[in-house]
């Protein structure tokens, strides 16, 4: 008989030890399962599965504990025990029952709270209830309409500057550059002022949000928060960081409020979501540290997200040359001789390069997981979810499942159209994710899908593009999103 050996109190060769070699795969069967039973990953004697966690890529590291050990299994960290869950079915339950059964990660919202930021991203319960109403009306798609010239400059002066580049064969980090297009875009609808970082890149405030993002990432999935105890040199440039773009915001608070008072008739048509959210606002009693966390939650889910997503379409464009050209030739059916689309009823005419966008969401969804908390006892199909556990939804594996989407590996906007999707047998859209699900939808989608939309529509009309790397030196990274890294493109004038 195998003799026990104990570490630190922990039987090594208990089969019920969350560092036993558990079955790959269990199926949950018809009598109510616990999160106990399920099956875990090889991991550390003590620190369990924090140190392959600890990655740039640790959606990566989730898509291979799936392959492992199936669509639900359990990790640790240091002792910590998570849910993960790949499975369609019970992550659109989860976000269904969103905000009463479940909630954000609470840690995530203490990191929040910790930098200032007190806002609908992470607010909860009857908090988030009196947050999201003016914020989702400040973001309806009337309001956005009325935003669409924003669009257009915008586009306008990141196609000149593109122009110079291709006519210089000047190799172009198009993250980058997405970024500073929709930070310019973000800032001047939040609150009416033009960053203008499409022609400085040395930008400041888009240097800080640079810095902030990343670290917000880092804090949540610290073990320990060692930021309290001891500021190492890149958490004084966080803090110097916030403080730069907290001064900023609120001297925008100050000088709108006064805006407003001067001229009355703002108050029934604001120009910019500041405007609208003070107005809105009254009505709730929204402080100044509310406003600046609504602000910032905007420039949280705006700038990165999009330009992410606008990263990986360049993407797939660069190695796909005949989407390019029938993004262009519906550019061409759709505005004419224009070099970039006027309004926003020609957006909506734009089905093809919809398709793309969709298409690549799918693929490359810049939030690949989502970390939340069970907020009472749950059962969703045949599972017990305890309260207060910890839970990550891999939302991006079922999103490239066969079983959801025929050729699910394969990039295929086609399967988007109407007159196309017969052809493919499986089609699932309601598995996709990337906006969130449930009552916590995400309100900036409308924003979003027509920025990527006047902008790709305008570079392929205008450009080819070229990738200038090997499409397998282009590696999915992850701080806040899922980015592509070493992404570098030519333009070729049309």
């Amino acid at each position: 008989m195998k003799k026990d050996r104990f570490i630190f109190g922990i039987n090594l060769n208990s089969k019920n030890n969350i560092y036993y070699n558990q079955p790959k795969a269990m199926v949950i069967d018809k009598q109510n399962t616990s999160i106990k039973k399920l099956p875990s990953p090889k991991g550390h004697l003590i620190l369990g599965h924090l140190p392959k966690f600890q990655t740039s890529n640790k959606h990566q590291v989730l898509e291979e504990w799936v392959e492992e050990c199936g669509e639900l299994f359990r990790i640790n960290f240091v002792g910590k025990e998570l849910l993960v869950s790949a499975n369609a079915v019970i992550n659109n339950e989860i976000l269904k029952s969103r905000p009463d059964k479940f909630r954000r990660l609470s840690k995530m919202n203490e990191i929040l709270i910790e930098m200032g930021v007190d806002g609908v991203f992470n607010a909860e319960g009857k908090s988030w209830k009196r947050h999201r109403k003016p914020v989702t009306e400040a973001l309806n798609a009337q309001k956005i309409k009325g935003f669409h010239y924003v669009l257009i400059n915008k586009t306008r002066g990141l196609l000149q500057k593109l122009e110079k580049y291709s006519e210089n064969s000047t190799i172009i980090d198009i993250r980058k550059e997405a970024m500073c297009f929709t930070i310019d875009i973000t800032t001047a609808i939040a609150f009416g002022h033009d960053i203008n970082a499409i022609q400085d890149r040395e930008n400041e405030f888009q240097k800080h949000l640079e810095i902030i993002f990343p670290m917000i990432n880092e804090r949540i999935t610290a073990p320990v928060p060692l930021w309290r105890f001891m500021k190492r040199k890149k958490d004084k440039k966080l803090l110097r960081a916030i403080g730069s773009i907290e001064s900023i915001v609120h001297d925008f608070i100050k000088r709108t409020k006064r805006k407003l008072e001067e001229t009355p008739s703002l108050k029934k048509e604001p120009t910019n979501f500041l405007e609208a959210l003070l107005v809105l606002g009254e009505e709730t009693g929204f402080s100044d540290k509310e406003i600046y966390g609504n602000i910032f939650t905007m420039l949280l889910a705006g700038e990165d997200t999009t330009s992410n997503t606008i990263s990986w379409i360049i993407y797939y464009l660069s190695q796909n040359p005949k989407v390019v050209s029938k993004i262009r030739e519906e550019a061409i059916e759709v505005y004419g001789e224009d070099k970039i689309s006027e309004t926003v009823e020609q957006l909506a005419k734009m089905t093809y390069t919809n398709a793309v966008i969709q298409e690549t969401i799918r693929l490359k969804p810049t939030t690949p997981q989502l970390y939340l908390e069970s907020n009472e006892d749950v059962v969703i199909e045949n599972l017990m979810i305890p309260k207060g556990t910890k839970i990550i939804t891999q939302t991006k594996v079922p999103q490239t499942q066969e079983k959801y989407f025929t050729n699910a590996a394969k990039f295929i906007p086609e399967r988007w159209l109407k007159s196309e999707c017969p052809i493919y047998r499986n089609h699932s859209p309601e598995v996709i994710k990337a906006f969130g699900g449930g009552a916590r939808f995400c309100p900036g989608k409308y924003l979003a899908i027509n920025e990527m939309l006047i902008l790709v529509s305008a570079i392929c009309k205008n450009f080819n593009i070229t990738l200038s790397v090997d499409p397998k030196e282009v590696t999915e990274q992850f701080e806040f999103t899922m980015y592509p890294d070493n992404l570098k493109i030519k333009l070729e004038k049309v």
